[in-house]
């Protein structure tokens, strides 16, 4: 099912990308999200800076892209410059990865959790300051993973929360909203977007293919 393009709010197409290249993902998520909007062709393009640009909804789109380890993401919008991530959680050394990337509080958040839970709480770190430095147009350098990134009120954060998800101020980043809409378990999705029409910002997330 489509719906028109709506620039007031944020769009969030996640695909599956199993075995396919970063190329033929970020096809794969455009023509998804090209299904969604109500359009027959997505293309992605770069401005001077670097920024993607996305063609086939007319001007003042902003958008961005993630790949995760068989999935890809693409997040829309009118408000403004706005990143997401997509991760797929995995054994990692959650702690000693925390410690070493993140700011002391983080690393503590993390070494709170039980050890089972400390993979989902890296990642769950780690998309939401990816997400923030897509917003700024620096990714992770320039101090991005010395960004503070918000902590979830209750932890593990449960991918059947109801109601809608709407965009909530960083804290720590002035102008800066987010939001971690839920996908499905073991997946983190983080998104980011600056401006002040942002606040509050509804975010809709479709997943493509549905699941069965």
């Amino acid at each position: 099912m489509s719906a028109p393009f709506a620039p007031h709010r944020i769009t969030v197409v996640v695909t599956a990308t199993d075995g396919l290249g970063d190329a033929a993902s970020r096809e794969r998520v455009l023509t998804a999200a090209a299904g969604v909007v109500g359009v027959r062709q997505l293309h992605l393009g770069h401005e001077v800076n670097g920024r993607p640009h996305v063609f086939g909804l007319g001007g003042g789109v902003h958008v961005s892209l993630s790949h995760g380890r068989g999935l890809a993401a693409l997040a829309l919008t009118g408000l403004g410059p706005l990143g997401v991530d997509v991760e797929v959680a995995r054994p990692v050394p959650a702690l000693r990865m925390a410690q070493r990337w993140f700011t002391a509080a983080e690393a503590a958040w993390v070494r709170r959790r039980p050890e089972a839970e400390r993979a989902g709480a890296f990642f769950w770190l780690w998309t939401h300051k990816e997400a923030m430095g897509k917003a700024y147009g620096t990714g992770l350098g320039r101090g991005g993973l010395a960004r503070q990134a918000p902590l979830p009120a209750r932890w593990p954060v449960s991918v059947g929360t109801a109601g809608p998800v709407r965009l909530f101020p960083s804290g720590a980043e002035p102008g800066l909203t987010v939001a971690a809409p839920p996908v499905r378990p073991g997946v983190t999705l983080a998104v980011a977007a600056l401006g002040r029409h942002s606040r509050g910002a509804p975010v809709d997330v479709y997943l493509r293919p549905s699941p069965v």
